[in-house]
């Protein structure tokens, strides 16, 4: 899925096959069985020191700071909000050729940033 139209047509479609359509650049990624969210609640209690320590740090640069276990190598990544567009759709709004300026302040989606707990860097 790399077509711009891609972008556009899986926003609409929230469902295929019978599955439930998710994006994996969004906040709210649920991927976990019940043994795997006891263990990340307790990484949320663990970390919660850092989470607010980089939050503080990175200050309106992004909306919060939360712990996940999506993220396998890379100790850390960037999500957008659950509701939010996409980078790639920021993206494509940004390369449109009549858009307008005071569309940029609204249109851009704050970022949240999700650690991983089981990185040596964290």
């Amino acid at each position: 899925m790399i077509d711009p139209i891609d972008e556009y047509c899986v926003q609409q479609m929230k469902e295929f096959d019978g599955k439930k359509l998710q994006s994996v650049t969004k906040e709210g990624l649920d991927l976990n069985d019940e043994e795997e969210k006891k263990k990340l609640d307790e990484q949320k209690a663990d970390f919660e020191g850092l989470c607010k320590l980089v939050k503080e740090v990175l200050g309106d640069k992004v909306e919060k700071v939360t712990v996940s276990n999506r993220i396998q190598e890379s100790p850390c990544v960037l999500v957008t909000s659950e509701f939010g567009w996409s980078a790639n759709m920021e993206r494509i709004m940004k390369a449109q050729a009549l858009r307008d300026n005071s569309m940029t302040s609204y249109m851009i989606s704050k970022k949240t940033m999700e650690i991983n707990p089981n990185h040596p860097i964290m």
